[in-house]
């Protein structure tokens, strides 16, 4: 196996764990909605400079 179908595989492994647990899916939904928000801003200090 190569080691991007072994990624892909622990990728899957770890979404069905998030998917099935409330408390995960909470907590990766907050860190993604976090990590938008300092990219958004982020892209707005460069359009300003």
């Amino acid at each position: 196996m190569n080691d991007d179908t072994e990624q892909q595989k622990k990728l899957a492994k770890l979404a069905a764990k998030i998917i099935s647990d409330r408390q995960l899916l909470g907590k990766l939904t907050d860190k993604v909605y976090e990590l938008m928000k300092e990219d958004l801003q982020q892209q707005k200090e460069r359009i300003k400079n």
